[in-house]
């Protein structure tokens, strides 16, 4: 596994963990919070607040050596070491690459007593990142949490808050994606439409830097945990033939999952919404040989040595296993392997011409080479992902697409080509509460301006995607990257927001 596991390291292999969307929803809890009320730059006189500002002046006055000598200092034992290790890679980046941080703001979170918010910037470039930090009851002088995580609030100060015009809203996009290529090398494509209407398409950067080849609107992405979509609209496809229910076993379908006692305890639908309690695939086994995992079945044996982290229908626990293992459950009730099922039952029909599944040693025309950092926040180095990416795509995302395909999809679902109408509302009914809205079933959901939007983002290294939906104007924004994990995602729910306000006025 990777060495690096701040919160959106940690997630980056696992796609999108719910540990993410935690820091998802502090994020815009954070954007929104700043929009609504003066910014505060002073760090309170409290033992978090003094450490704070310790670790800034560090940050500010030290080398990385330096900051990597005197950092362990100030942490707790209890935290664990790859955080730890994360953590001082961030603060060392912030020595090295920041050219010093400057405090924008500071808040408490009323939702985690105890925790401090210090939003910085770094001078060099203008890139933004978020502290959060807390003390150690007992050791008031050591933070028992300390993550520092890029940031792209503050890109949006100066964005509309209600419905503006087309012209207007393709304007301000093009003023933050340059902003994004300023800041932090920002390389991918911007997709809307509206209805009949292309109402923005572009793209920036390289989609490979070796050879210094440019992204266009041709080129193809690796998709992440977006792909979670295609398994949920599979088996829901499956459901409304007649052929599944929402409320079979794993064990029934899945007969040959080795941990029966477990299987018999978990649903479909629970598998669905992250709150089967499985622990996740993607741990050192699987990176030392992921060769190995090509199709669903090769996953349940090592699904099922994984411990447990809940009690099935307990609680959300986004979970990527759970996820392979409806794709085998795809398998056995289709009678088709999974791979040519979504090309056939999802693909086909959404004519979506440029996407798929391969592994990494075969050759797919027009896929971007994907690229990440590893050695911190601020950091301007990059790295291509050819040996921390996934061999081959799986039912729990992976897989490539375009901005024209995902639009197409989207198009296809809202359009009842894919499911009807009946079958996509149940997907939406009872589901569990995350972040700013609810995860459905394999198909997120949040309320704004009065108007349901509907997707899925996905991050690892070298990928970072968001496919939104409008539901009730059929509006839709698709954002690709062959960079992340990152905060870029947001841009895409920034645009969602604009669309929904504009629908909310028509």
């Amino acid at each position: 596994m990777i060495n690096r596991t701040s919160i959106f390291t940690t997630t980056a292999h696992a796609f999108r963990r719910v540990s993410l969307w935690a820091s998802i929803s502090l994020l815009c809890a954070t954007t929104s919070s700043m929009a609504a009320a003066p910014m505060q730059t002073q760090l309170p006189d409290t033992p978090v607040g003094r450490l704070g500002g310790e670790l800034i002046r560090h940050a500010n006055a030290d080398g990385p050596e330096r900051i990597r000598q005197w950092a362990p200092s100030v942490l707790s034992a209890s935290i664990a070491a790859d955080d730890k290790a994360a953590f001082i890679t961030d603060l060392a980046s912030a020595a090295r690459d920041s050219g010093g941080l400057d405090v924008f703001d500071v808040r408490n979170d009323p939702h985690q007593p105890g925790l401090l918010e210090v939003a910085v910037k770094g001078r060099r470039n203008g890139q933004a990142a978020l502290f959060w930090l807390t003390a150690e009851p007992a050791s008031p002088d050591r933070l028992a949490q300390a993550t520092l995580v890029p940031m792209d609030n503050p890109l949006y100060a100066d964005w509309p808050k209600g419905a503006v015009s087309h012209a207007e809203l393709a304007k301000q996009i093009r003023i933050v994606l340059d902003r994004l290529v300023s800041v932090s090398d920002f390389s991918g494509c911007v997709t809307i439409v509206d209805g009949s209407e292309t109402v923005f398409d572009e793209c920036r950067g390289m989609a490979d830097r070796s050879f210094n080849v440019p992204i266009d609107h041709e080129t193809k992405f690796r998709i992440a945990s977006v792909g979670k979509m295609f398994t949920a609209v599979a088996v829901a496809q499956l459901i409304e033939a007649g052929k599944l229910s929402w409320n079979d076993t794993l064990a029934k379908r899945v007969p040959e999952y080795p941990d029966q006692a477990t299987a018999k305890k978990i649903t479909v639908w629970d598998l669905l919404h992250h709150t089967a309690g499985l622990g996740d695939f993607m741990v050192p086994e699987y990176f030392e040989h992921s060769e190995r995992y090509v199709n669903p079945m090769d996953y349940l044996q090592l699904i099922a040595r994984q411990p447990k982290v809940a009690e099935p229908g307990k609680g959300l626990n986004y979970s990527n296993a759970g996820y392979v293992l409806l794709g085998r459950i795809i398998e056995n009730v289709s009678g088709e392997n999974y791979f040519d099922y979504i090309q056939h039952h999802i693909f086909e029909p959404a004519q979506m011409t440029s996407s798929g599944f391969r592994s990494e040693d075969e050759i797919v025309p027009g896929l971007a080479v994907g690229y990440y950092h590893d050695d911190g926040v601020f950091s301007r180095t990059w790295k291509a992902n050819w040996l921390r990416g996934i061999y081959k795509g799986s039912p729990a995302g992976g897989g490539y697409s375009t901005n024209t395909d995902l639009l197409r999809f989207a198009a296809a679902l809202n359009g009842n080509k894919l499911l009807k109408s009946a079958t996509l509302a149940k997907m939406f009914d009872g589901g569990v509460p995350a972040g700013p809205g609810f995860i459905g079933a394999g198909i997120d959901e949040r309320l704004s301006h009065g108007r349901h939007i509907r997707g899925h983002q996905g991050g690892i290294e070298g990928t970072t995607a968001n496919l939104q939906m409008v539901w009730e104007t059929g509006a839709a924004v698709a954002l690709t990257s062959n960079q992340g994990p990152s905060q870029h995602w947001l841009l895409a729910e920034h645009i969602a927001d604009l669309l929904a306000a504009e629908g909310a006025k028509n």
